[in-house]
C-alpha cells in the first residue's frame, strides 16, 4: 500500500506570551520574566514586533530584529498545514549546541511526555523549549523515522525531529550523558522536580506559580485545619512545666554544640511517656488557629510556609515509660494520642523495619516519629512548588526534633527514607490527601547517661 505522500511543513513564528515592552535611551526593550532583550528603536522594529505579536509572520524572515529574538528563545514557532496547526516550539531560553544530526540519537531520558487538554506536552529540564504536539502520530514517526517508510525530508514528522534535535530532546544514548558525573548523578523524576519547582525560565511568581490561591479561584474549599480523627482509645498527655528549662539546658548555641545524630537507645532504661510528651509539645502542638477569608491559619514552635501547617505526626512506639506499644498519631490540637494500628499490625512492622534498616543500626527504634502531609493544606494556596514547600517544612520539622531532643538529651536521628505504602495501608488515609514524607527516631540516650557518671 503507498503511504500519501506529506505535505510541506508551514512553520508560523509569533512573539512568546507575556512581552512588555518600552523605549528608552533610543532602544526598545523588550521584558518577559526573567528575559530581556534591547534592540534598535524605530519604524521597523515596531512593525516587526507588531506583526510577531499579532497574527505572527512566516518563519525565514532574515531582517536584524527577527534574528535576534529567533536566537534568543523569544519567538514560539508553530508548524502546520492545510489542517490547522501539528506542533508548537515554546524557547524557554537561548538554544544551546545540538549534537549531530547524522549520529545515533535517541529521546533523552531526562524527556518527559505527559497529556494536556488533548494535546502531548514533552520537557525536559535540559531542554531549552517545550514542545506541543497536537497530532500523535507525528511524534512516533519523529522519535523512530525508521519505522515503517522514512517521512519525507520537508514533512511535519522530519520538522518535528529536527526541533526535538535543536532543543535537546534527542541526544546520543553513549554520550555525555551516560558517561559523565554531572548527569549520572540526577534521577530524572529528581532533577524535574528541582527544575519545575523552582522560578527559572518558565515565569514569575503568581503567572502558574507561588502562592497564587489557585483552589479558591477553582471554587474548592480549602481544608481544614485539623484532620479527620481515628476511632480508636485516645491517651491525654501530661503539659510540661517549661519554668527552668531555660537555666537546665543552657544557651542555643550550647543546645546545638550537643546535637548528635544518635541510633542507638538506652533500652534497659526507655524514654518515657512524659518525654515523649514534651517533645511532641514544644515541637508540633497546636497553639491556635485563626481564621481569614475562609482559610484556618495555625500558629505552632517551628515555623512552617504559610502557616497552614500541613505536617502530622504519628508516633510508633515500640518502648515508652507509661506508654502501650502501637502506633498513634499526635493530636497537635488537644495535645493528645490516638491509637492508629496495635504494633504487631503487619504495615506498621514494614515501617518499623525501613526505620531500622535506615538507621544503619539494624534496632528497632524505642519510638519511630514518621511525618506526613496533609497536602492540600499547602497545595490549595501554592501553584507549581507546594510539594517542595511540603519538603522544606519537614525539614525544619526535622530541625526542632533534632534541637529539642539535644535539649532534653533524648537520642533523636532523622532519617532519609520512609515507607509511604506502609503508612497508606495503615492509616487508611487517601494518598493523594495524606502521605508520609520522613521519619525521625527518637529514644533515651546511652550517652546521656555516660555522661552522667563521669
Amino acid at each position: 500500500m503507498t503511504q500519501a505522500p506529506q505535505r510541506a511543513a508551514e512553520r508560523t513564528e509569533r512573539l512568546r506570551a507575556g512581552v512588555f515592552s518600552t523605549e528608552r535611551g533610543g532602544r526598545t526593550h523588550l521584558m518577559a520574566w526573567p528575559h530581556h532583550v534591547s534592540l534598535p528603536a524605530g519604524p521597523s522594529t515596531a512593525d516587526v514586533i507588531a506583526r510577531l505579536a499579532g497574527a505572527g509572520q512566516p518563519a525565514g524572515a532574515g531582517d536584524e530584529v527577527t534574528e535576534l529574538l529567533r536566537r534568543e528563545g523569544w519567538l514560539h514557532e508553530e508548524f502546520g498545514d492545510d489542517r490547522g496547526v501539528a506542533f508548537v516550539v515554546r524557547p524557554l531560553r537561548a538554544r544551546g549546541t545540538a549534537p549531530a544530526a547524522g549520529g545515533r540519537l535517541d529521546l533523552s531520558r531526562f524527556a518527559v511526555i505527559r497529556a494536556e487538554a488533548g494535546a502531548l506536552i514533552l520537557e525536559s529540564p535540559l531542554a531549552s523549549a517545550e514542545v506541543t504536539v497536537h497530532r500523535r502520530e507525528l511524534l512516533t514517526a519523529a522519535l523512530d523515522p525508521a519505522a515503517g517508510s522514512a517521512p519525507a525530508a520537508d514533512g511535519l514528522a522530519a520538522a518535528l525531529r529536527g526541533q526535538l534535535l535543536a532543543t535537546g530532546f534527542l541526544t546520543d544514548p553513549d554520550g555525555e550523558e551516560a558517561r559523565e558525573l554531572r548527569y549520572r548523578q540526577w534521577g530524572p523524576h529528581e532533577l524535574l522536580f528541582h527544575d519545575r519547582s523552582r522560578l527559572g525560565y518558565r515565569g514569575y511568581v503568581g503567572d502558574g506559580f507561588g502562592g497564587t490561591w489557585w483552589g479558591r479561584a477553582a471554587g474548592l474549599d480549602p481544608e481544614p485545619a485539623a484532620p479527620q480523627p481515628y476511632p480508636g482509645p485516645r491517651v491525654e498527655l501530661a503539659v510540661p512545666d517549661l519554668t527552668d528549662r531555660r537555666q537546665d539546658e543552657g544557651s542555643y548555641f550550647d543546645v546545638c554544640e550537643r546535637r548528635r545524630s544518635e541510633r542507638v537507645h538506652d533500652d534497659a532504661a526507655p524514654i518515657s511517656v512524659a518525654q515523649l510528651g514534651e517533645l511532641l509539645y514544644r515541637t508540633a502542638r497546636v497553639r491556635r488557629v485563626h481564621e481569614e477569608d475562609g482559610v484556618e491559619f495555625v500558629s505552632s514552635p517551628r515555623p512552617s510556609g504559610g502557616s497552614v501547617y500541613e505536617l502530622e505526626l504519628y508516633p510508633v512506639v515500640t518502648r515508652c515509660t507509661g506508654l502501650d506499644s502501637g502506633m498513634y498519631h499526635y493530636d497537635a490540637h488537644r495535645h493528645e494520642l490516638e491509637l492508629v494500628r496495635p504494633v504487631n499490625d503487619y504495615a506498621v512492622r514494614r515501617m518499623l523495619r525501613v526505620a531500622s534498616q535506615g538507621s544503619t543500626t539494624g534496632a528497632v527504634p524505642q519510638v519511630l516519629l514518621v511525618v506526613a502531609a496533609r497536602v492540600g493544606r499547602v497545595m490549595w494556596k501554592y501553584e507549581g512548588m507546594g510539594y517542595a514547600v511540603v519538603l522544606k517544612n519537614t525539614g525544619v520539622l526535622y530541625h526542632a526534633l533534632a534541637g529539642t531532643c539535644s535539649a532534653m538529651g533524648l537520642a533523636g536521628c532523622p532519617l532519609g527514607t520512609d515507607d509511604a505504602v506502609a503508612f497508606t495501608e495503615a492509616t487508611g488515609r487517601d494518598p493523594l490527601v495524606e502521605c508520609s514524607v520522613g521519619q525521625f527516631i527518637v529514644g533515651s540516650s546511652p550517652r546521656r547517661d555516660e555522661e552522667r557518671s563521669r
